[in-house]
């Protein structure tokens, strides 16, 4: 039988294909397929895990059928960008913050010091 193609994945005859393989013709990492072996329709032969062509095709043919794909005015906007900023109200100046730390270290550096060498 000759290769033939069907909704961009390369069919080879009735041979079934690997890990790799699927990896490479879904255009995603070795590891996604790998860890959706199963949903995928994976079986395992020894230690290997195969698939057949037509069986990840059909399998993967309605995936992104419930997800449109995004615009790219979507894609471009951060959700959190939409949101408006809260206002805080505790604000401190730059003045304010360094005269409280004056304050502090100032506190700390008067307390009596003991000496607890000598008793």
């Amino acid at each position: 039988m000759g290769n033939l193609i069907d909704e961009g994945i390369l069919i080879t005859g009735q041979r079934a294909i690997g890990i790799k393989e699927a990896a490479a013709l879904l255009q995603v990492s070795y590891g996604t397929v790998y860890a959706h072996k199963e949903a995928l329709g994976f079986f395992q032969i020894g230690s290997v895990w195969r698939v057949w062509p037509e069986k990840l095709r059909q399998t993967t043919s309605d995936y992104n059928k419930r997800r449109p794909a995004q615009t790219e005015q979507e894609k471009q906007q951060c959700p959190s960008e939409s949101t408006p900023r809260a206002v805080s109200t505790l604000s401190t100046s730059a003045h304010q913050a360094a005269k409280e730390f004056a304050d502090l270290v100032k506190r700390r550096t008067e307390k009596k010091r003991r000496n607890i060498t000598t008793g």
